[in-house]
């Protein structure tokens, strides 16, 4: 059976930020630098999502195909699980943004709706709301659980 790793390597997980603020137009220099990486890194990692236009500046791609490891948030908690699109990635992650919206007083409903029924990576997006309040007092709304960590060098199964 062949050996895949499980987990993103941090310098991964930094290059796919880079690629995020590039997108929103910062420079490829300065985005690097903020994430304390370097352009070559991110180059290495995601080089194929950059391109250069006419004044030598590094724009990156609308969309992407990169696989990512992420974490869903579904009925019964985080459910890790593989994407191949920065389109799914980002659905997830503004999934996460409208939750935290919603778990603040006075917990808007509404801030849901766009999420119901849609899916990533298999996993139904969460939208009940009283199934989020019961995740979030037993405390296991973690708003930064995206992306999957590095756990240790090694590789497994």
């Amino acid at each position: 059976m062949a050996k895949t790793r499980q987990f993103q390597s941090p310098a991964k997980l930094r290059s796919l930020a880079v690629l995020a603020r590039v997108r929103r137009g910062e420079p490829l220099s300065r985005a690097a630098r903020d994430e304390r990486t370097t352009v070559r890194t991110v180059r290495k990692h995601v080089g194929k999502q950059l391109r250069r236009d006419s004044s030598g500046r590094y724009r990156a791609t609308r969309g992407d195909t990169l696989r990512r490891h992420i974490n869903v948030l579904g009925y019964d908690g985080y459910e890790p699980v593989v994407v191949h699109s920065s389109k799914q990635a980002h659905l997830a992650s503004q999934h996460l943004v409208a939750v935290a919206r919603f778990l603040r007083p006075p917990g808007d409903r509404e801030l849901l709706r766009p999420f119901t029924g849609k899916r990533v990576g298999g996993v139904e997006l969460l939208t009940d709301p009283d199934r989020l309040q019961i995740l979030a007092d037993a405390d296991l709304v973690k708003l930064d659980g995206l992306y999957r960590q590095n756990r240790g060098q090694g590789q497994r199964k």
